[in-house]
């Protein structure tokens, strides 16, 4: 199966990695640009939520691969919507 080729999986933890490397090293200059004064704790409640934000995706999509449509809908949806909610939170308390 190609989900599951030697190759294929490797490049594509390459790849997440790169992404994510990508976007912390972007996020100080994207931060700049934008204008906005962040301090350290600043800095450590968006690491926060990045991190459940990437909780969520991840914790959902195992138990789709799990084949747990329900638990997956459940899951995300909770999820997301509390990560989102903590977002707009997180956007008015950096402006």
């Amino acid at each position: 199966m190609v989900l599951y080729s030697t190759i294929l999986r490797p490049l594509f933890w390459i790849a997440m990695g790169l992404i994510y490397t990508l976007i912390i090293a972007g996020a100080r200059v994207w931060a700049q640009d934008l204008g906005l004064q962040m301090t350290w704790w600043k800095w450590l409640l968006v690491a926060i939520w990045y991190c459940l934000l990437s909780y969520s995706f991840a914790g959902a999509f195992t138990l789709l691969g799990e084949k747990e449509p329900l638990a997956w809908y459940r899951f995300l949806g909770f999820h997301l919507i509390i990560t989102v909610l903590l977002g707009i939170g997180l956007w008015l308390l950096v402006l």
